[in-house]
């Protein structure tokens, strides 16, 4: 069983949205006004990458790459202004609010381990959310 290559997409804030490229290949780029467009025009260019390189005689597949987005910490919580971020630190990553504040706007340094434990804490909430139907 083959194993997928996973790309990092490097996603950024723009004046007018957002761009991304990969950090594993020179030139794939893409362009959108939200995320959700950000990444629907990357899905695409990787499309064309693939077809160039089967037109090139190297036999890959869009099924062979997985793409892993990266967004920083001070971009994330800009595009999602509607998370708390206090409330966010405290219940779902354990940081005191206050720190978890100053690592958004870069004011203090963040480890490697401190974006793991903000990234599952995003997962924690992200899974939570993923179970709740709401009634009336």
């Amino acid at each position: 069983m083959n194993s997928q290559i996973c790309l990092t997409v490097i996603v950024e804030k723009t004046g007018t949205g957002f761009s991304a490229y990969a950090k594993e290949i020179d030139g794939m780029v893409a362009v959108g006004s939200s995320i959700n467009e950000l990444k629907a025009n990357f899905v695409e260019v990787f499309q064309h990458y693939v077809d160039y390189e089967n037109e090139m005689g190297n036999s890959i597949q869009i099924q062979d790459y997985s793409l892993n987005y990266v967004l920083d910490l001070e971009q994330f919580f800009d595009y999602f202004h509607v998370i708390n971020k206090s409330a966010f630190a405290e219940h779902y990553v354990g940081i005191n609010p206050s720190l978890f504040r100053q690592y958004a706007k870069k004011l203090a340094p963040l480890s490697d381990k401190k974006i793991v434990q903000i990234s599952n804490g995003l997962h924690k909430l992200a899974n939570e959310l993923s179970d709740i139907s709401l009634s009336v």
